[in-house]
């Protein structure tokens, strides 16, 4: 038994340790056997993520590219090489410092600590993913508390693709534990906006993926634009000029990554052309893209509706269709809560965030990528913004409908008090009653 396997032992037992700190601490507000559940799962996660990647692809994933590339920065930190302690290395230098190097990079800082182990550092990235998830629910929680909030967290907790997808060394993982800190920063302390946390998953985001920094600035931007000026002030007012130059700067920095240096529509159009054309391999592609009228319907057909049962060709394809019939039926089920959530998104502080991130996502994968088992692992950050509206978004909407509600109307055999009756405030004078037989002795 070597190194890889019982390192792997270490560091599940460190993180049912971790998990059981977390459930028993006074500032969780979470059941207990949740969040051991969910600490089991990506532990469950991370065995069939490898075994998966092992067995039905021969090993031949990014993840393996990763943890390879990744050991040899470690051994290299290991020996204290002086080149990897520059910031010239970390930004990059000449070379791209965005994307795949970045991840990388991410790998070897994780493999320097934990040594190597393959299993581990899959388990160690499955905990960074359930990291994020932990905070968008305790972000949803603060700013609604109730059974709606646990509901929720509940859902994304256990959610077969948040606890299988980023549970490997990829870049999934780290999106959705950006994702968590931006949500977390935007909500995390109620109207105020938690500035550390937010710029740390923007930038993260940013530098793993330009574009999915871009939609979350986009994102941020609209949503506190639209919640300012339901109650504007000036603090509010500054936070959302900040935001909206955030946002700029983040759009910009995405056109100079992917090398358009004037993006207009042609530009856009070309890349995602492009882009689209590397995605349509093997046996899980779409064989094109959605593209005229019909373009952005087809993407979202592509991103929540299929596979359809004929494009299932395999055990994965089956899990992802299965899955999307689920969810739709969770749909259907809620659907009175969900029609209450979009009826008032935009005056929801979590919702108008969710909403336009929901949207602007979906369209950039289902217009950029033509490979269902590429969509059904890029999707899977998006779905706790989903289950926002499906189940504490719903249960909220619910919630102010009750409270709403008109009193009960009076029967009609009832009859109606007098008006001398209605004035009475005194009391009817009481009989007085004949003591029982014995009460003396009972007293």
């Amino acid at each position: 038994m070597g190194y890889g396997f019982l390192g792997f032992l270490a560091i599940a037992f460190l993180s049912l340790a971790a998990g059981a700190a977390l459930a028993g601490s006074t500032r969780n507000p979470f059941p207990r056997r949740l969040v051991m559940a969910a600490v089991a799962l990506r532990i469950v996660g991370s065995i069939a993520r490898f075994d998966m990647i092992r067995l039905f692809y021969g090993g031949l994933a990014d993840a393996n590219r990763y943890f390879h590339e990744g050991l040899t920065l470690a051994k290299r930190i290991w020996a204290f090489d002086p080149w990897v302690f520059t910031a010239e290395f970390w930004l990059g230098g000449t070379e791209r410092a965005w994307g795949t190097p970045f991840m990388e990079k991410i790998t070897g800082v994780v493999l320097t600590l934990v040594g190597p182990t393959m299993r581990g550092a899959y388990l160690i990235f499955s905990m960074m993913a359930f990291t994020g998830l932990y905070l968008i629910a305790l972000a949803v929680y603060r700013n609604r508390p109730g059974p709606g909030a646990v509901h929720f967290a509940a859902w994304i907790w256990l959610w077969p693709s948040l606890w299988f997808w980023p549970s490997s060394i990829g870049k999934e993982a780290v999106t959705v534990f950006a994702m968590g800190l931006v949500t977390f920063g935007y909500a995390g302390g109620g109207n105020r906006i938690r500035w550390g946390p937010l710029l740390a998953g923007l930038g993260l985001a940013f530098a793993l993926r330009p574009h999915v920094g871009a939609v979350l600035g986009l994102a941020l931007a609209g949503a506190y634009w639209l919640q300012t000026w339901q109650r504007p002030s000036p603090r509010k007012v500054l936070e959302m000029i900040v935001a909206a130059a955030l946002a700029v700067v983040l759009l910009n920095g995405m056109a100079a990554q992917f090398g358009l240096e004037d993006p207009d529509l042609e530009g856009v159009q070309e890349f995602v052309s492009f882009r689209g054309g590397q995605t349509m391999t093997g046996g899980s592609n779409l064989g094109g893209r959605p593209s005229g009228p019909l373009a952005l319907p087809m993407a979202f057909v592509n991103i929540w509706v299929r596979p359809f049962p004929w494009d299932v060709h395999n055990v994965m394809a089956l899990f992802s269709c299965l899955e999307v019939l689920l969810l739709w039926w969770l749909a259907w089920k809620h659907r009175k809560w969900l029609r209450v959530a979009l009826k008032g998104w935009w005056r929801d502080r979590m919702l108008s965030f969710a909403t336009p991130l929901l949207f602007g996502y979906t369209l950039m994968l289902g217009l950029t990528f033509a490979n269902l088992g590429i969509i059904a692992r890029q999707r899977s950050p998006l779905f706790p913004f989903l289950f926002m509206l499906l189940t504490a978004a719903g249960a909220y909407g619910l919630a102010e409908h009750r409270t709403r509600a008109p009193a009960l109307p009076r029967r009609a055999d009832t009859p109606s008090p007098s008006p001398g009756a209605a004035r009475r405030t005194d009391p009817p004078p009481s009989r007085p009653t004949r003591p029982e037989a014995g009460a003396g002795a009972r007293g």
